[in-house]
C-alpha cells in the first residue's frame, strides 16, 4: 500500500502539458509539516496531556532533539518521490506553574531537513533550514485526583505564531493557529493512564493547486492522544499513541511512540522515543526517533496509590516517604524495623541484641533506643524540656518553666496589676480589672478618667462629672450613652430643633463628643409617642434625628462620627395612655457605639 498519497493520478495530465524547460518550478503553498507535540510539565507522559498539572512554583525546562523520516512523499501515477526525505527539529520547551491550577508552556522548534529526489515534477524543493512554529499555551486544572478518587482533568488553550519559515514548511499561510485541547487521566496504582482530544484551527487550502486531484486538502483537525505511564521508580516507561481526525478531504494518520525516562537526579531527567507512524497525512513519518533532557524540578510528585520515586539508592528521602524499603539491608522492611538505621535481626524486629543507649533495656524492647530512659517508661526518658521538674507529658507550657500546682506554666504579670499577661489587654501597663488591664487615659490629669469626664480636656472636680466648679455640665457621660439634663425640644408637629429651650444642652452635647476621640460613632435616635400613625411617626422621628445631627455637624462634630436614626414609636420607656408618659417618650437619645460590638453588628446601647 502506498503512503504519503500527495498528489494522484489527475495530476499526471497536468504534468504532462508542463514544459520544465520553458516554465518555471512549483512552489508548494505555506503550510506546517511538524506534527510533533511535546507535553513541556511532561508530570504523566511526554507527549500526551493527562490532566496533571505541576505543583505551584515548579519548572522544568526540557531539550529535545527528534527525526523524523520521510515526512512528505508525492505520489505521481504510481512513481514516488520524496520532497522532505527527512526532517531534524531541536525543541526547547518551558513550562512553568505559578499556582495550582495554572501552568504557562512555550514551545520553541529549530528544524533542519533534507530534501529527496523530486525528478521532473516541476516542484520546487522546500528550505533546508529555519525557525519553526513556536507555540505558547495555558492549562488551567479542572479537577485532581486524590486520596478518596476522582480523576485529573484539565483545559488547555494553545496558540501557534505564524512566525516559522514558510520556505521550509514551518508555517501556517498567514494565520495564528489556534489548539484547545480537553485531557483527563488518573492514577492506578504503579500505572498513569490519560486521555486528550484537541481541536486544530488550520486554514483551509490544497496542496497541489490542482482541482482535478482529490483528497490533497489540509485544514481543520481533530487531534487525539493516549498514554499509559509507569511510575515510582527512576527508570520509567511509556506508551503514547497519537492520532489526527481530518474534517477537509486530507487523509487521516497515527503515531504509535513508546519511550523510556531515568531521573539521573532530582534536577534531571533524560529520555528516549522511538515509534512508527501510519497514514498519509503530510508530517506523518515513517518513523520517529527523539532524545533529550529536562531540568528543574524533574522529580514528579507522588500522587494518590503510588509509590514515590524517591524510594531508589542515591535519591533523598525519608523513612516514612519509603516505608517499603530496607533501608539498613537487615531484611526488615522500613515500616516494621524497629531500628531502622542500624542492621539487626529479623526475629528482634530489625534491632540488634545489644543496647545502643545503655539504659539496661536492648534494643529491640526499647522504644527510644538511642536515649537512655526509665524501664517503666519503656526506655524513653521523661522529657522536661524547660527543666521544671514537671514532665512534659502533663506540662501544659513544655517550653516556659512554671510550677507544677500551675500545671507547669509561668505565672506572669509584668505590670504587676493582678492580671496575668494572658488575660490582660495591656500586658506592660498596669490597669484596672473592669478595663481588662488596660490604665485609665485622664488627659487633663484631674484624677477623673476620659470615660467619664464630661470636660476632658479641663481639670474638675470628680464630683462635678470632672468639670470645674463654676460649670455645670449638661451631659453624663454613661455606659454606652450620653445622658441630658434636660431635653431635646421641637417647634410642634415640626422637624425642626427649638433652639431657645434646646441650643445649650446639643451645645455640651457637641462639646463631649469633641473632646473624646474614643467615641468612634454616636448615634442620634429620635423617639415618638404613639399618637399618629406609625409611618408618619417614623418618618418625623428621622427627620429630626436628622435635624440634631445636622447641628452637631455645625458645631464642629465629624460628619462619619454621627449617625441619625428615626425610631418612631417602637421603643417607648413608658406608658402611652398619661400624657406624663407619653412627653417621657418623646426624646432625643445619644447611643455610643462600641466598635467591637459595631463589628458584630449590634451596637451597644
Amino acid at each position: 500500500m502506498k503512503r504519503r498519497v500527495l498528489l494522484h493520478r489527475g495530476l499526471a495530465l497536468a504534468m504532462a502539458l508542463m514544459s520544465s524547460a520553458a516554465m518555471a518550478q512549483t512552489v508548494l503553498p505555506n503550510f506546517e509539516l511538524e506534527r510533533l507535540e511535546l507535553n513541556p510539565g511532561a508530570e504523566g507522559s511526554l507527549l500526551v496531556g493527562m490532566g496533571e498539572l505541576l505543583p505551584a512554583g515548579d519548572y522544568r525546562v526540557s531539550l529535545v532533539a527528534a527525526y523524523a523520516h520521510s515526512p512528505l512523499l508525492l505520489d505521481l501515477d504510481g512513481e514516488v518521490f520524496t520532497i522532505v526525505g527527512g526532517r531534524a527539529t531541536t525543541h526547547a520547551a518551558v513550562a512553568y506553574a505559578p499556582t495550582d491550577w495554572l501552568q504557562v508552556m512555550l514551545q520553541i522548534p529549530l528544524a533542519f531537513q533534507t530534501t529527496g529526489d523530486l525528478g521532473d515534477t516541476g516542484y520546487a524543493a522546500p528550505s533546508s533550514f529555519g525557525l519553526g512554529t513556536p507555540t505558547a499555551a495555558a492549562r488551567v486544572g479542572l479537577m485532581t485526583q486524590d486520596e478518596q478518587g476522582g480523576v485529573d482533568l484539565a483545559m488547555e488553550l494553545g496558540a501557534g505564531l505564524p512566525v516559522g519559515s514558510a520556505a521550509m514548511l514551518a508555517r501556517d499561510n498567514g494565520m495564528l493557529r489556534l489548539a484547545p485541547k480537553l485531557m483527563v487521566g488518573r492514577h492506578f496504582g504503579f500505572i498513569r493512564a490519560g486521555l486528550e482530544v484537541g481541536f486544530v484551527r488550520r486554514l483551509r487550502q490544497r496542496i497541489t493547486r490542482e482541482a482535478q486531484v482529490s483528497q490533497d486538502q489540509i485544514g481543520n483537525e481533530v487531534r487525539v492522544g493516549a498514554a499509559i505511564a509507569t511510575t515510582g521508580r527512576r527508570m520509567r516507561w511509556e506508551l503514547n499513541v497519537r492520532g489526527m481526525v481530518p474534517l477537509t478531504d486530507q487523509p487521516g494518520a497515527a503515531e504509535l511512540l513508546p519511550g523510556v525516562r531515568y531521573l539521573v537526579n532530582p534536577s534531571f531527567e533524560m529520555f528516549a522515543m522511538a515509534g512508527v507512524g501510519v497514514g498519509s497525512a503530510p508530517g506523518t513519518p515513517l518513523f520517529r526517533m527523539m532524545v533529550g533532557g529536562a531540568f528543574g524540578d524533574a522529580t514528579p510528585r507522588r500522587g494518590p496509590g503510588e509509590s514515590s520515586v524517591n524510594c531508589e539508592p542515591g535519591l533523598p528521602h525519608t523513612l516514612e516517604e519509603c516505608p517499603d524499603m530496607d533501608e539498613d539491608g537487615d531484611g526488615v522492611r522500613n515500616i516494621a524495623d524497629r531500628c531502622p538505621m542500624v542492621p539487626g535481626d529479623v526475629a528482634r524486629k530489625g534491632c540488634s541484641a545489644q543496647d545502643t543507649d545503655a539504659d539496661g533495656l536492648e534494643d529491640m524492647l526499647d522504644a527510644c533506643p538511642f536515649e537512655p530512659g526509665l524501664a517503666a517508661n519503656q526506655g524513653c526518658p521523661l522529657r522536661d524540656a524547660d527543666k521544671d521538674e514537671t514532665p512534659d507529658e502533663t506540662d501544659s507550657c513544655p517550653n516556659d518553666p512554671g510550677p507544677a500546682d500551675n500545671r507547669g506554666c509561668p505565672v506572669r504579670d509584668t505590670d504587676k496589676d493582678g492580671i496575668d499577661n494572658d488575660k490582660d489587654e495591656c500586658p506592660n501597663e498596669a490597669g484596672p480589672v473592669e478595663r481588662n488591664g488596660c490604665p485609665e487615659s485622664d488627659t487633663d490629669k484631674d484624677g477623673v478618667p476620659n470615660r467619664i469626664d464630661s470636660c476632658a480636656t479641663e481639670a474638675g472636680d470628680p464630683s462635678n462629672k470632672g468639670c470645674p466648679g463654676h460649670v455645670q455640665p449638661l451631659v453624663q457621660i454613661d455606659v454606652g450613652e450620653l445622658k441630658l439634663t434636660s431635653k431635646v425640644f421641637f417647634v410642634p408637629d415640626q422637624a425642626r430643633i427649638d433652639l431657645a429651650r434646646s441650643r445649650d444642652v446639643l451645645d455640651w452635647v457637641a462639646r463631649v463628643i469633641k473632646e473624646h476621640p474614643e467615641m468612634p460613632l454616636v448615634v442620634v435616635g429620635a423617639h415618638t409617642d404613639n399618637r399618629g400613625v406609625p409611618d408618619n411617626n417614623r418618618r418625623m422621628s428621622q427627620a429630626r434625628a436628622e435635624a440634631v445631627r445636622q447641628y452637631l455637624i455645625s458645631k464642629g462634630v465629624p460628619a462619619e462620627r454621627l449617625q441619625a436614626q428615626g425610631y418612631g414609636q417602637d421603643r417607648p420607656i413608658d406608658t402611652n395612655i398619661t400624657s406624663i408618659g407619653r412627653e417621657n417618650n418623646r426624646r432625643v437619645e445619644f447611643t455610643i457605639v462600641d466598635p467591637e460590638q459595631e463589628k458584630a453588628g449590634s451596637p451597644k446601647r
